[in-house]
């Protein structure tokens, strides 16, 4: 298991994204083809978990994962690979699947634990 947790003692300083409009816009391209390309997506009470294809490429995924880690801190993600199953769950904490389903462009809920795909 690869776990990226973002939640540091820093992450109180900054509770935005620090990236500027273009780079962010970029950059929830790249979340949004990640969860286009998943098999499933799971909510979660704090965000969401991906199922992923058994040929997600692991060093573009944990690419993805550390660029943004390092400008948004309240992310944290925990990919698990069992075999051909890849499951990444990202979440931002209590009461951050606000936050997730941003990353994700999911539709926002209000009781995050529903699947969508499958």
């Amino acid at each position: 298991m690869i776990e990226v947790d973002a939640h540091t003692a820093d992450q109180f300083k900054s509770a935005a994204c620090t990236l500027g409009p273009g780079a962010m816009k970029e950059r929830l391209g790249e979340w949004l083809a990640l969860r286009n390309r998943s098999t499933n997506v799971r909510r979660t009470p704090e965000g969401a978990v991906l199922t992923l294809a058994a040929d997600e490429p692991l060093d573009a995924l944990t690419e993805l994962m550390a660029v943004e880690s390092e400008c948004c801190s309240f992310y944290r993600f925990s990919l698990a690979v069992s075999g051909p199953v890849r499951e990444l769950e990202i979440d931002a904490g209590p009461s951050g699947h606000l936050a997730v389903e941003a990353l994700l462009s999911l539709e926002v809920q209000l009781e995050p634990t529903s699947v969508i795909g499958g």
